[in-house]
């Protein structure tokens, strides 16, 4: 009585199982970097070659209220056509495949056979009478059934664990939803910065052109030296070598694009020929409280369902130190001849209850059960860390859409000031009261100012599209 006492209570113990509760982790009141309020920008972009969509309610109010038409249509069509996402729902479909077939476990499982044996019985089997037994032809159809009574639990478990995993594909759709949109703006942003690029490099030339035909002018006047020709066709020779790569940045953004809405990159590179200008960027943006903004970024949502999944997969393997119930049958035709399947005394039938239990391999039982709480140990820490980097993604894309923000307004100033100053230079040098070399110098910094101009909004975009993904694709 004693010895059954102790398994009694090792069993308990075993199989005891917490109901499941939501991980904990120390979210704090308040981001550190701020934005205190969305405001939308001042002035829409031209429209641009517009492109195949599908109509879609992921596309929110924080691209729409850039006021680019080409990029909710860029955006729309990646939705409709990316193959990530058509992964993705792949996989969803898979994991409501197995949350089914776990859930058929409730019912029996039948089977039916048909087949024909020919046999013979060893004679020496038995040893009584003489003679040999003649060879006998067996025909048999029926089916075979058994049925598992979920007493402990362990099949209840599978099916919440199956579950759980199902949302955690969900939530791995909305995730590379996303992404996916914030991946499609960079290549966008990208696209129209390396456009102004190619512009300010393109008008700069323009200015020194006029600028060499001018000392050759002054040359031919008498009034010039060559090395200020020289030195402008110099100016002009640097200039013109930064098209070629400008170009080559431009194709790229288009062809990227073109794979992200899962169509031909060339297809899309012409319908993206048209240039327009970067978007205006709203310079204040509102978020959630952290608690609830993290929470419910799909990341975060889907490594919450692992967890719950594992720790269902914990109760379903603990469920395995107790016995197993089920119900057992077979019924069918059994007969001699083929032609008399079905006819009378060919018949058969068996049913009873059928108990297993892994008594003497509870030592197996419970190395699983081991291997399944590991598992959720891994999940949970999992779990902690998305979490903290989801804190450090939010903190860290405020401040760079912060910052690169201030970096275009400093960065404006020192381009339209510098435009000014080369447009002075040139009039100086026409009108005698300066040298060339003032003018040489006004140019290059205005082609440096009006690219460090360009890149800067490029930048500005980019961080607007990673504070996106950072978000959650949510502002409120």
């Amino acid at each position: 009585m004693h010895k059954a006492t102790i398994w009694l209570t090792f069993l308990l113990n075993a199989c005891a199982s917490a109901a499941y509760r939501e991980p904990e982790v120390q979210i704090p009141t308040a981001f550190r970097e701020r934005l205190d309020s969305l405001a939308p920008p001042t002035q829409p972009s031209p429209d641009a070659v517009p492109v195949a969509t599908t109509d879609t309610a992921v596309i929110g109010e924080y691209w729409r209220s850039l006021g680019d038409t080409t990029l909710i249509r860029l955006l729309e069509a990646a939705l409709a056509g990316n193959l990530d996402l058509r992964a993705a729902e792949a996989r969803i479909r898979g994991a409501r495949a197995s949350k089914f077939e776990a859930t058929l476990d409730f019912a029996p499982t039948v089977i039916a056979s048909a087949g024909y044996t020919r046999q013979r019985i060893a004679s020496a089997s038995f040893p009584i009478g003489s003679g040999s037994f003649p060879d006998q032809d067996i025909w048999d159809a029926g089916f075979d059934a058994i049925w598992e009574v979920d007493v402990f639990g362990r099949i209840r478990h599978g099916v919440r664990a199956q579950g759980a995993l199902v949302g955690a594909a969900e939530e791995d759709l909305r995730n590379v939803r996303v992404s996916l949109a914030a991946e499609v703006a960079r290549a966008y942003f990208e696209l129209r910065g390396a456009q102004e690029l190619l512009a300010v490099a393109q008008r700069n030339g323009e200015n020194q052109r006029r600028t060499l035909q001018l000392t050759r002018e002054r040359l031919e006047g008498g009034r010039g030296t060559a090395f200020d020709t020289e030195r402008a066709q110099t100016q002009l020779s640097i200039t013109l070598a930064l098209i070629p790569p400008f170009e080559e940045r431009v194709a790229q953004a288009q062809y990227r694009l073109g794979v992200l809405v899962g169509r031909s990159p060339a297809e899309v590179a012409n319908e993206l020929n048209a240039v327009a200008p970067m978007p205006p960027l709203p310079t204040t943006v509102t978020v959630s409280s952290p608690d609830t903004l993290i929470r419910r970024r799909p990341d975060v949502a889907a490594a919450e369902r692992r967890v719950a999944a594992e720790h269902a997969f914990v109760g379903s393997a603990k469920a395995e130190y107790w016995p197993r119930l089920s119900v057992g049958g077979n019924a069918g035709f059994t007969s001699d001849e083929f032609g008399d399947l079905g006819g009378d005394g060919t018949f058969r039938y068996a049913v009873g209850p059928v108990v297993t239990w892994p008594f003497l391999n509870l030592g197996r039982v419970k190395a699983r059960a081991d291997v399944a709480r590991s598992l959720e140990d891994e999940a949970r820490a999992g779990y902690d860390r998305t979490v903290l980097e989801a804190l450090e993604e939010v903190e860290s894309s405020l401040v760079a859409y912060r910052t690169a923000l201030a970096r275009v307004e400093q960065t404006r100033d020192a381009a339209e000031a510098s435009a000014r100053a080369a447009d002075l230079a040139r009039l100086r040098f026409t009108g005698g009261v300066a040298d060339f070399l003032q003018v040489l110098d006004a140019e290059r910094t205005q082609l440096d100012t009006e690219n460090q101009l360009a890149l800067a909004r490029t930048v500005a975009a980019n961080a607007y599209a990673s504070l996106y993904k950072a978000l959650g694709g949510e502002l409120q």
